[in-house]
């Protein structure tokens, strides 16, 4: 069985600067070889939504050569939960994400992964370090420091 050390990162984007960064990110990956597309996804999203990609990366940094992901991407979006007890909006998106990405990963007998908490990637204008979201689990790994502070393209 092969054993993966994984640091989950998750890119969160607003309605305002959703198309911006759907190019981006349909540009990162033509540059890694064009084995992932955003052509599933909306042209734009509605206000209000967010949008979350999941990002699966080889803890400790990505090898020269080889793609910045490890799995498949997962996207979604949707209307973040409003009320008095969300701290952080995007956090049901990310948990969804992760959740979905564990299953498929249990279903596999070839492998198994120890993983880092996810990083939150907050898109917008000004780049921003990205935070590491524990979202009330105790995780094998600790955050991955090459990812926290990634050099932005």
């Amino acid at each position: 069985m092969t054993v993966w050390r994984v640091q989950p990162v998750v890119e969160v984007c607003a309605a305002i600067d959703y198309p911006a960064w759907r190019k981006a990110r349909e540009r990162a990956w033509k540059r890694d070889g064009n084995r992932y597309s955003v052509h599933t996804w909306p042209d734009r999203i509605t206000e209000g939504e967010l949008a979350a990609v999941l990002l699966m990366r080889s803890h400790g940094g990505q090898s020269r050569g080889h793609p910045a992901e490890i799995a498949v991407p997962t996207f979604a979006h949707g209307v973040p939960a409003r009320g008095h007890d969300i701290e952080r909006p995007y956090d049901p998106l990310a948990l969804a994400l992760l959740v979905g990405w564990i299953k498929l990963a249990l279903a596999d007998e070839r492998h198994a992964a120890l993983l880092a908490p996810p990083l939150i990637d907050l898109l917008g204008r000004v780049p921003k370090p990205r935070i590491p979201c524990d979202l009330g689990i105790n995780w094998p790994l600790e955050p991955s420091e090459p990812h926290i502070r990634p050099r932005r393209r």
